[in-house]
């Protein structure tokens, strides 16, 4: 049986990497998808590239060609999201490369023993610099997927990297009616009701050449000075701990899931209240993220009053 697969793409001033991106998903093995991009707002040439590709290429959409908005890359993916009809959704960077069995091994795992229930599936993935050098093989080996994918931890941390996600009609329905202003990011905040509504299945082999460089919008800091780094911005990391707590409950009350105690006490966190009371719970329920220095920030900024 054949199904129909939407790739979504974002695009803003993509020139450097675009065409190659897409020239990796026309190589693909798995023939029958759609890409339907969204541009949000670019100063490049990169809305000229793209009307070159719809007239090369009849599985390739463009959306917004008549006006582009720029909206923020959390609502462009959900705009994208909601305008589009397929069997599957996958969600596509810009300036990625996509290996030519990704879309089949994606698929195959989603159908696989396959009940009708909501279902993310995502892969591993190798990380490259703007090259497409490998910097890192199979980058998620090392973590404990099912861990990490339950609906507990995924309330804390997210190894669920959105272009490599693909997810069917039954997970779409329950996104949406959802502001862009009270998540995270769109792909934890996806993978956190699938975990909670359905199932999450994992792919071990890389489909994806995830680039590394200066201009991505969302990257992984694998090194140790790309994740210190993080605490130098310390008041932004707060206001997105913040947000998760809001996205945490919005996915809880979407699918009225019980939580652990620990899960609870941070989605019940308060962080108005003097540091006295928050140095206990802080030691009971020993919240994490899958790596220590996330812990760590997590921990302080859990500690810290919260900025007016």
């Amino acid at each position: 049986m054949s199904y129909n697969v939407a790739i979504l793409m974002s695009t803003y001033n993509g020139m450097d990497y675009l065409r190659e991106q897409i020239e990796s998903i026309r190589s693909q093995t798995y023939k029958q998808w759609n890409l339907y991009i969204r541009d949000d707002g670019s100063s490049d040439n990169t809305i000229d590239l793209i009307k070159t590709f719809v007239h090369q290429d009849t599985r390739i959409h463009f959306i917004n060609a008549d006006k582009q908005v720029n909206r923020g890359v959390k609502r462009s993916f959900l705009n994208l999201l909601s305008s589009v009809k397929a069997d599957f959704y996958m969600f596509c960077d810009q300036d990625d490369y996509w290996l030519p069995n990704k879309v089949k091994l994606t698929l195959d795992a989603m159908i696989s023993d396959y009940h009708n229930k909501p279902r993310l599936v995502f892969t591993n993935m190798n990380l490259v610099d703007s090259n497409l050098k490998v910097l890192e093989k199979a980058s998620l080996s090392a973590v404990n997927i099912s861990y990490w994918t339950s609906k507990d931890q995924l309330m804390f941390d997210n190894i669920v990297t959105g272009c490599t996600v693909m997810i069917n009609n039954q997970l779409k329905q329950y996104v949406f009616p959802i502001s862009a202003k009270k998540i995270v990011m769109h792909d934890w905040y996806i993978a956190q009701l699938a975990s909670q509504l359905g199932d999450i299945q994992y792919v071990t082999d890389p489909t994806i050449l995830y680039r590394q460089h200066e201009s991505n919008q969302v990257g992984v800091n694998k090194s140790l000075f790309g994740k210190v780094k993080k605490l130098t911005r310390f008041n932004d990391f707060q206001t997105g701990v913040i947000l998760q707590i809001s996205q945490g409950r919005l996915t809880q009350k979407k699918s009225q899931v019980v939580f652990s105690k620990t899960t609870q006490a941070f989605l019940n966190w308060n962080f108005t209240c003097p540091l006295i009371l928050k140095v206990l719970p802080i030691i009971q329920n020993n919240f994490k993220k899958h790596t220590w220095p996330g812990t760590i920030a997590l921990n302080l900024a859990l500690l810290r009053r919260k900025k007016s």
